[in-house]
């Protein structure tokens, strides 16, 4: 039997600044409390039932998926390789929950040329507690493409369950587990 995750408080609010553009809905997930903030642009670009149809369901996966390592697993983590992971699995536990969510492109940005130059960069850095920028490897900045985190996690995640169990199975594991699978590849 799992253990007991508690109630998960879910906030709602328009605010298009807090949302990704293309899509027009954006989350996050408080990393002390497992809490989620869910924000929906009053006019997203593919419409106001596009946007609560097709993007906000998996959205809330996403997060729940957050919320769920944070309060009973390892945490969403304090490194690079952590971060990895966890966004990963919390994208593949989106598709898991909802299979007919289309491609996110924040899961493709990278060319397989970009993600190995990605990848040779993250190596030296993986484990460094606090040791990267945050917002440059998952928004970018400097010279770290955008949305390379997600992508590069999107990957590492799918190395694992390629030869483990799903995502939603995958909620506790640990970061080092996972991106053994990738390193192995």
């Amino acid at each position: 039997m799992l253990p007991h995750r508690g109630r998960v408080r879910i906030d709602v609010s328009l605010d298009a600044s807090k949302t990704i553009p293309q899509i027009g809905v954006g989350s996050f997930t408080d990393p002390r409390t497992g809490n989620v903030s869910i924000w929906i642009a009053r006019k997203p670009p593919e419409g106001l039932r596009k946007a609560l149809d097709t993007w906000l369901p998996g959205s809330v996966a996403h997060e729940l998926d957050h919320a769920s390592r944070i309060r009973t697993g390892p945490g969403y983590g304090h490194t690079l390789g952590e971060a990895l992971v966890s966004e990963g699995l919390a994208d593949h536990f989106e598709y898991e929950a909802f299979p007919k969510t289309p491609s996110q492109p924040w899961d493709h940005a990278l060319t397989r040329a970009q993600e190995e130059a990605v990848w040779q960069k993250a190596r030296s850095i993986l484990e460094t507690p606090y040791g990267y920028d945050h917002t440059a490897w998952f928004f970018g900045g400097g010279n770290v493409p955008h949305w390379a985190g997600y992508s590069l996690g999107y990957d590492v995640v799918g190395a694992y369950l390629t030869h483990n169990h799903s995502a939603s199975e995958a909620v506790d594991v640990g970061a080092d587990d996972i991106l053994a699978a990738f390193r192995g590849r």
